[in-house]
């Protein structure tokens, strides 16, 4: 999602434009691809090209508890300043942004302003830790591996560690004799 603004820039502040992301495409590094929809407003401050965006977005994911292939829709919020390598474009008063530099939120020497980046970061934070594939997915039985949404398998769900065993049945000896 790259945007020229060399007309924005030249523009008087408080100058926007307004987009639409209509089924754009990010590919991340943990090899998850967003398909994304949403308008984006950009807009001419003093110093920097302010972007907004409320976007949503659906992302093919593995399901954490059984590993099945899962779709997410996601929404999300995104507010971020871009500053311009070309200040010499802007009004004299532009001088370079106080803040830590970061290189994705830097509008290149071409006045083309990439949102892909910064709009994968906000994506990622809310996609859900441990995606499931359902609400009630039973995932795969620790002892058999048998994926517990397809077959039903017989082992015990909840086998007492050995190095708790005595404690176990000590505890049941004692809630029967006070039976």
């Amino acid at each position: 999602m790259i945007y020229n603004v060399a007309g924005l820039l030249t523009a008087r502040e408080g100058t926007a434009r307004e987009v639409t992301i209509e089924n754009g495409e990010i590919r991340t590094d943990l090899n998850r691809f967003y398909r994304v929809n949403g308008p984006v407003r950009l807009l001419r401050t003093d110093k920097t090209v302010l972007v907004s965006a409320a976007v949503s977005a659906t992302v093919n994911d593995t399901c954490s508890r059984c590993l099945a292939p899962v779709n997410i829709n996601i929404q999300t919020e995104f507010e971020e300043e871009f500053e311009p390598a070309n200040r010499d474009l802007m009004s004299e008063r532009a001088a370079p942004v106080e803040r830590d530099f970061d290189p994705a939120l830097l509008i290149d020497t071409r006045n083309m302003l990439d949102i892909t980046d910064a709009l994968a970061q906000a994506l990622s934070i809310t996609m859900p830790l441990a995606p499931r594939c359902k609400d009630e997915c039973a995932g795969f039985c620790t002892t058999c591996f048998a994926n517990r949404n397809q077959t039903a398998c017989k082992c015990d769900q909840n086998p007492i560690d050995p190095r708790w065993q005595s404690l176990a049945e000590l505890g049941a000896r004692t809630s029967n004799s006070t039976n």
